[in-house]
């Protein structure tokens, strides 16, 4: 688990595998719905909901659906 004061300004966001990563609002560059199961060339996992790009060029794959991470975001900005 992440100390709580690294979360200050910090969304705290769940990997496929149930881990738990805390994102800077800031390094966020873009958010996408996965792709539906039947898209081809599709590379990312079933339990993924929604794909962050981030400010490094580094995708993240997360269990929460986009409009949830895009509030917990806001709510993570308004902290800083």
């Amino acid at each position: 688990m992440i100390a709580p004061f690294l979360l200050c300004g910090m969304a705290m966001l769940h990997r496929a595998d149930g881990g738990e990563v805390a994102v800077a609002p800031s390094q966020v560059t873009a958010l996408h719905a996965k792709a539906p199961a039947s898209a081809p060339g599709k590379t990312v996992t079933r339990e993924a909901h929604c794909i962050i790009w981030l400010a490094d060029g580094k995708l993240l794959s997360v269990i929460e659906p986009c409009d949830v991470v895009k509030r917990l975001l806001e709510e993570a900005a308004v902290k800083k």
